[in-house]
Formats: structure tokens, C-alpha cells, sequence
């Protein structure tokens, strides 16, 4: 019986007995017979609704409270005291809401482990992180952030109130204004850190920020040593070296002898070899190390590839080749000395690789916000299983090639990094006639 037939059976008495009782009082006299027929009918039908009143309030009613009380006590399990109503559709929402708090309740407890087992691995990790909400405020802390950044039990503060170091505290600032993500590198309390805050999107708009703080200080600190070292050694070993030189030029002048003089050039050859190798090494560590001052300047290229021609002559003659400049860009935003060292290296690594009476094409563009800078060789080009390689410091793609040709193994090392600096990147991919092409692009404030 559903519940529609319910209401019908309550208000049948009342609807069909009531205007028939009425009908009867209006003609005849209290105390008459029909009178009292007429009174006890309607008092049978009176007690009648009654009875199903209460009947409906029972099968109604009732289960719907002890579903209600089921649902406010949740998660707490209540005794099975489940009131199943004749009424179908009481009976279809008391079932279904039933199999609803069932699931929810699996899904609960699988979110529970879930973030149990997330919170063990956030806090099992080396790197320290905090998740706060849109609002600033830190709802997440594992073990691993460090005191020096952020005090202990931050969960529910704002993050101005707990973060220690100012830089950390300037990068969530942005990062919470922005919405975006970002990046710090910084030192304090004797210890080095990289950090990173980055929003966590849902729909396309941030609900969350996570920020990983990672202590690189014994990396650092060693990246430091080796670089001190470099350019120690790099220094030390220019003075003798400027003196080999001196003295094997002067007597390579002054000798007669054909077998001494080969030997006096060889001595050259690899002193020269020598000296590249200390200057690449030199410049490597200052721009890892980001040493040296970066300038950015607007650079009018086409008086700037004029004296770069004149600076590579002397590179390209030995070989006889060419060097054939495209200018589709006229300026450019870069250092310009950093840029110097990358054309520089970009066109002796072309001139090394590639054989005598070819070209050296360099052309620069304007793709999108970037400037595209091409070095176009006429070489045997490079396998494309190494081409990632090939920007790590003293790997060469030709070891015997390298070493007749005295390549330091560093120039493309260096053409990476001062493209990072510049905020762009360096890639390389197989020329239209053969040969490489190596692709410099370097980010461009719009016009």
C-alpha cells in the first residue's frame, strides 16, 4: 500500500459518511432512532480514522525517526532496531539511504587508510612538507621540515605566524597571491635549501598549496668545493703554462732542426689544448656557480655578428670554411657577454665537427615570445641516442676527432648553462642537408 491510498483510507470517513450525517441531523430530532443510527455510524467511522491515523503515523513516522537518528549518530553504529514500513516509498528511502550509509561508510574507511598511508609516506621522506589551504593557513606538517624554516606544530596556524625564514615566507606569499608555482634556492642557519610551492588545482582553480623544502647544504657545499677548486687549480696551472709556452715558442723560432721543430709544435699544440681547457674550465665554474654578473641588454645584432665574425676568423681559416649569418631578428634581450660565449662555442664545436671548404650557418629568429638562435653545420651529424648527452661536461661524440682537434669536452656544457641563465634551453636535431642543428632559445620581453 503505498502512501497515497494511505491518505485516501483516512479521509474516506470524513468525505463520504460526514455529508451523510449531516443530511440526517438536519431532518431528524435528537433522541430519534435514526438519530442514534446516525451517531453511531459516525462515531465507528470517527474511531475508524482514528485507527488508521495511528497506523499511519506508525508506518510513517516511526521508521523515518530511526532513520533521522541513524543518520545524526553516524558514524557511530546504532542497534538494529530498523522499522520496515508497509508504506513502498517509506520503505524504498528507509533501503536505500541503508545501502548509502553502507557505501559511504567503505569509502570512509578507505579514505581513512588512504590518508594514513599518505601521511606515513609525507612523513617517511627526507624532503620536509607543508600543505596549507587558500587561506594561508597550514593544515599539513610532516617530521622532515626543518625548524629553521617553519616551527613545530603549525597545523591550524596562519603561515605567517610560523615560518622562520623570510625567503620561504616572500615565496608562499607570492605563491598565494599568484597562484602559481614557485621556486626558491636560499641559505640560512648555516644550511642550504631548495624550495618549491606549487598549487594544488581542482577545476582549474587552487584549492590547496603544497610547498617541499629540500636540505641540499652537503650537495652544495661540495658543489662549492669542487667549483673553489676549479678555478684554484685553474689559476695555479695558467702561470706555468704561459711559461711552457714562452719558451717552446722561442725556441721552435730559433731552431733549425726539422725533427725538434715537429716536436716543439706538438708541445704547442697541447699548451694550447691546455690553456682551452683551463679557460672552458674557468668559465664552466662561474656560470654553475652563477658567479658571473648577468646583464641583460637589448643587443643590436647586426654590428654584434660583424665583430663576432671577426672574433672566429681565425678558427674558421684553418679549415677554410664559411660563415653565413641570417639575421631574421635584428635585436635581441641577452648578456652580451654570456652570449658571446655561447656563439663562440656553438660555432667551434660546428667548425671542429665539420670538414674543410663548408658552412657554418648561424641565423636568429623570433618564435613566439622566444629568440631562436640556429648554429647549422655541414657535419656528420649526431646520433640521436646521445644527443642529451652530449651537453655534459667532457663527454665527446668522437674521442679521437676531440682530441686531433683539441675540443675540451666543455663548450657545449657551457652553451646549457648560459641558456639557463637566460631563463631558455639548448636542443639539437638533424640539419635539412645533413649535418646538426643546434637550437637556442632565449625567452623575450614582448615587444
Amino acid at each position: 500500500m503505498n502512501i497515497v491510498s494511505r491518505i485516501l483510507s483516512v479521509a474516506f470517513p470524513f468525505f463520504v459518511l460526514l455529508p451523510f450525517g449531516a443530511g440526517l441531523w438536519l431532518k431528524k430530532e435528537p433522541g430519534s432512532m435514526d438519530f442514534a443510527y446516525f451517531f453511531y455510524a459516525y462515531l465507528a467511522a470517527l474511531l475508524l480514522a482514528v485507527y488508521f491515523a495511528v497506523r499511519t503515523t506508525r508506518d510513517i513516522a516511526l521508521p523515518l525517526r530511526a532513520l533521522l537518528s541513524r543518520i545524526a549518530s553516524y558514524p557511530v553504529k546504532q542497534p538494529n532496531t530498523r522499522n520496515v514500513s508497509p508504506v513502498t516509498e517509506v520503505a524504498a528511502v528507509v533501503r536505500s539511504t541503508d545501502d548509502f550509509m553502507e557505501r559511504l561508510k567503505v569509502q570512509v574507511t578507505d579514505l581513512t587508510i588512504e590518508k594514513e598511508l599518505l601521511g606515513a609516506l609525507l612523513n617517511g621522506l627526507r624532503e620536509g612538507v607543508l600543505c596549507m589551504d587558500t587561506q594561508g593557513t597550514i593544515i599539513f606538517q610532516n617530521e622532515s621540515v626543518d625548524t629553521l624554516l617553519i616551527e613545530t606544530g603549525a597545523p591550524g596556524k596562519p603561515y605567517f605566524k610560523v615560518v622562520r625564514s623570510p625567503d620561504l615566507l616572500e615565496q608562499m606569499k607570492e605563491a598565494l597571491s599568484t597562484g602559481e608555482q614557485k621556486r626558491g634556492d636560499f641559505s640560512i642557519g648555516g644550511k642550504h635549501f631548495n624550495t618549491v610551492c606549487s598549487p594544488v588545482l581542482l577545476q582549474g582553480k587552487s584549492e590547496l598549496f603544497i610547498v617541499i623544502a629540500y636540505d641540499d647544504s652537503q650537495e652544495h657545499n661540495a658543489r662549492r668545493m669542487r667549483e673553489d677548486f676549479l678555478q684554484n687549480a685553474s689559476h695555479e696551472l695558467k702561470t706555468p703554462i704561459t711559461s711552457i709556452r714562452g719558451y717552446a715558442e722561442t725556441l721552435l723560432e730559433r731552431t733549425d732542426d726539422a725533427q725538434k721543430a715537429s716536436f716543439l709544435a706538438a708541445v704547442l699544440r697541447n699548451v694550447q689544448r691546455m690553456e682551452r681547457l683551463i679557460e672552458d674550465m674557468l668559465i664552466i665554474s662561474k656560470v654553475e656557480s652563477r658567479n658571473v654578473p648577468y646583464q641583460p641588454a637589448r643587443v643590436d645584432l647586426e654590428s654584434y655578428m660583424e665583430n663576432l665574425r671577426m672574433l672566429v676568423a681565425g678558427i674558421l681559416e684553418q679549415k677554410q670554411q664559411n660563415l653565413e649569418i641570417i639575421l631574421q631578428q635584428k635585436t635581441i634581450v641577452a648578456d652580451p657577454l654570456l652570449l658571446e660565449h655561447l656563439l663562440l662555442n656553438l660555432i667551434d664545436n660546428a667548425s671542429r665537427y665539420s670538414n674543410a671548404s663548408t658552412k657554418i650557418t648561424v641565423s636568429v629568429s623570433r618564435t613566439g615570445n622566444n629568440a631562436a638562435i640556429e648554429v647549422t653545420d655541414e657535419g656528420p651529424g649526431i646520433p640521436s641516442q646521445i644527443r642529451e648527452k652530449i651537453f655534459e661536461r667532457f663527454f665527446r661524440a668522437d674521442q679521437n676527432r676531440s682530441r686531433r682537434e683539441g675540443g675540451s669536452g666543455l663548450g657545449l656544457s657551457i652553451v646549457r648553462q648560459i641558456a639557463r641563465i637566460h631563463g631558455g634551453n639548448v636542443t639539437v636535431q638533424d640539419g635539412p642537408q645533413g649535418g646538426s642543428v643546434f637550437r637556442v632559445l632565449l625567452p623575450q620581453t614582448p615587444d
